[in-house]
């Protein structure tokens, strides 16, 4: 093989992987998510918040692959984000994380928003419910 026969090899095959998708984390009690954050920083970019003001400051700016957000937390809470995010028409989807065992939340979700993308997964959970349910949600992202 000469010099020149270097130029008609084709590229490696290697696949290249995907960039992480960015996840907008809104929880006031982070500690019990840090095995998201650390097991899966190849696959996803999280900015994470513990208030809702904070969090909707990032969402008024830019649009994440996901947001991902508790229900319960100081500033405004995940009832009220997601009437926001429903008037701003946003298309990603929004994964709600709770320890509420009550459905009104999802009935709330069906009928006064029914544009947005919600899904609701309750506490306690383990992150392979989360990456199953992040993997469907953004698939095709």
């Amino acid at each position: 093989m000469n010099a020149d026969d270097h130029e008609n090899v084709p590229p490696s095959a290697t696949p290249t992987r995907p960039p992480p998708l960015k996840l907008v984390f809104l929880d006031d009690e982070l500690a019990n998510s840090e095995f998201l954050f650390e097991g899966f920083s190849d696959r996803f970019q999280f900015q994470k918040f513990t208030n809702g003001d904070q969090a909707w400051a990032e969402l008024s700016k830019a649009d994440p692959d996901v947001f991902i957000t508790d229900i319960a937390h100081p500033g405004a809470d995940g009832w009220e984000l997601v009437k926001r995010l429903a008037a701003k028409n946003v298309t990603y989807p929004i994964l709600v994380v709770t320890g509420y065992h009550d459905p009104a939340f999802e009935v709330f979700c069906k009928r006064q928003c029914p544009n947005l993308k919600v899904t609701v997964i309750t506490k306690p959970f383990v992150a392979a419910d989360i990456v199953k349910r992040l993997t469907a949600l953004t698939e095709g992202s």
